[in-house]
């Protein structure tokens, strides 16, 4: 569930204002966790404490939550949670990190901290433990996961992190069109890059004044539509090109040129919005919901539910918008499903030599059994949710809520911190929508989804190499991409200057280092 950090599974988990939290109280840490003393037996009766560092998402931390203090009944542990707001929570974690008072577990790491911390003894190697962790192995097993895993491992080979895992890729990014215009005029929602500019082309005839596609920004539109142009999904723009064993760069590719060529002719003729790059949120919606723009690509889901309401009450009540499956490029119908993995939580390799190591391990795999991710996502049986016929569905007061995602972090269910599993039937029920189940079975069933990007392994010294000149090719990549598409810069007089340019800025030396992890 990619913003599911942008925190992947779509960016609902991102949108509750965050409490910010002055300080990190870590001193609790600095004793590990307090175990009974009078033998295995009165141990074992006695619930452990354990640390645990904590992303401040959704609603704000509660320990008086009905499925925290159920989660901890059940596993008998006690957690001391100490709490970072979550939009400073990645540097903060790093920081805790590199100190010498790492908590039990520090949750919402994502790849770049774990890659980085990997494999320097500073990180607990997961996959030394997987005798350990038996519901974690049957997850990836049953999930299929072990391909997208082999990006979070560092170059010695071991897993060092508790990954977040998502059972299905999900179509939860997608053209969104207004399908009361399609319609009322005889149109058919566009399936390629031509059928595309002829719908643009209508629209524009019908509202003169409008720019029929709009968006928000050029890397939310590339993510959302570049499988089908064959430059989605990379790795910071690079692709690892299986027919020649090596790293590409993409965005100087034959492909890209004709992706933003595209863009270009939309923006020259008005069927694409000037503000398509820079539109935030509410603008968007605005424009959609005053038939100013017809069509964009975002996160479908609650998205579309919020959207019609919007365009019913600015428009009429004919406003209604709905998702459609993706539109054909170069690369044919694909959709970039997202990584299933966008985070995890990592425990410090000095865990392995406390009394209660045994205790922690227990604790990070129940969070991945049946009964720990009905509990973290669904609640509990009886109370937030019943089972009938063989399926889960909420009661009538979760059920009936106006935002079903909100009701639930209230009660501590869905929480990103401490959910480790995400199955997919419970991820269509609170997104309620039939159009997203259904297209993300034709999905599966399609072949639509593209796989994930390879990561090269770095060592340090590479990643610091890596880190001194990425920064300035991406900055160059961005600023050519804009020119490029509002005609600031012309494809056929600058493009080749371009490309020499971006490769003596780095992209030489990165492909050089990118193909040297493959030897």
């Amino acid at each position: 569930m990619e913003k599911m950090t942008k925190n992947r599974l779509g960016r609902w988990i991102k949108l509750t204002a965050v409490t910010l939290l002055a300080a990190i109280p870590l001193a609790a840490c600095s004793d590990g966790a307090k175990t009974a003393e009078s033998g295995e037996a009165e141990a074992a009766a006695e619930p452990v404490t354990l640390s645990m560092l904590y992303s401040n998402t959704g609603s704000p931390f509660n320990k008086d939550w009905p499925i925290f203090k159920e989660l901890l009944a059940r596993t008998n542990v006690n957690l001391d949670v100490q709490v970072v707001p979550e939009s400073d929570y990645q540097s903060k974690a790093k920081i805790v990190l590199s100190s010498d008072k790492i908590p039990d577990m520090v949750t919402n790491v994502n790849q770049a901290n774990v890659l980085e911390l990997g494999g320097t003894g500073v990180l607990l190697p997961i996959s030394d433990y997987m005798d350990k962790l038996p519901n974690l192995k049957k997850r990836i097993e049953d999930f299929k996961m072990e391909d997208e895993l082999e990006n979070w491992k560092s170059p010695d080979g071991k897993l060092y992190v508790l990954p977040y895992l998502t059972e299905s890729a999900s179509y939860n990014r997608s053209p969104i069109i207004r399908t009361d215009l399609l319609e009322n005029y005889g149109l058919k929602a566009p399936t390629n890059t031509d059928e595309l500019y002829a719908v643009l082309k209508k629209f524009k005839e019908i509202y003169p004044d409008s720019y029929p596609l709009t968006g928000t920004t050029a890397e939310d539109l590339r993510s959302m539509w570049g499988a089908a142009w064959g430059v989605e999904p990379n790795y910071k723009g690079f692709i690892y090109n299986e027919q020649t064993g090596s790293y590409e760069y993409v965005y100087t590719s034959e492909v890209y040129k004709e992706y933003v060529a595209y863009l270009n002719r939309l923006i020259k003729e008005g069927l694409a919005d000037p503000e398509i790059f820079t539109s935030n949120y509410d603008q968007l919606h605005q424009k959609i919901s005053t038939s100013k723009s017809m069509m964009y690509f975002f996160w479908n889901g609650q998205e579309i539910s919020q959207i019609n309401l919007l365009g019913k009450e600015n428009t009429g009540p004919e406003f209604q918008m709905a998702m459609i499956p993706p539109i054909a490029g170069p690369a044919g119908q694909k959709a970039l499903a997202g990584n299933r993995i966008d985070h995890g939580t990592v425990i410090p390799a000095s865990a392995a030599n406390k009394p209660y190591f045994d205790q922690l391990l227990k604790f990070v795999d129940y969070l991945y059994s049946e009964e720990g991710s009905d509990l973290l996502t669904w609640g509990i049986e009886g109370q937030n949710y019943i089972v009938k016929d063989g399926q889960k569905e909420f009661t009538g007061e979760l059920k009936n809520s106006k935002n079903l995602n909100k009701a639930l972090w209230d009660i501590g269910s869905a929480n990103g911190s401490f959910t480790l599993v995400w199955p997919f039937k419970w991820f269509a029920t609170i997104l309620g929508n039939e159009d997203f189940e259904k297209y993300t079975e034709e999905a599966n069933k399609n072949n639509w989804f593209t796989p994930a990007a390879k990561v090269p392994k770095l060592n340090s010294d590479q990643r610091d190499e890596e880190s001194l000149l990425i920064a300035g090719v991406n900055d160059y990549y961005a600023k050519m991409q804009e020119q490029f598409v509002y005609g600031k810069a012309s494809i056929d007089k600058d493009w080749d200057s371009y490309v020499k340019e971006i490769h003596a800025k780095g992209v030489d030396q990165l492909l050089k280092i990118y193909n040297s992890t493959l030897k």
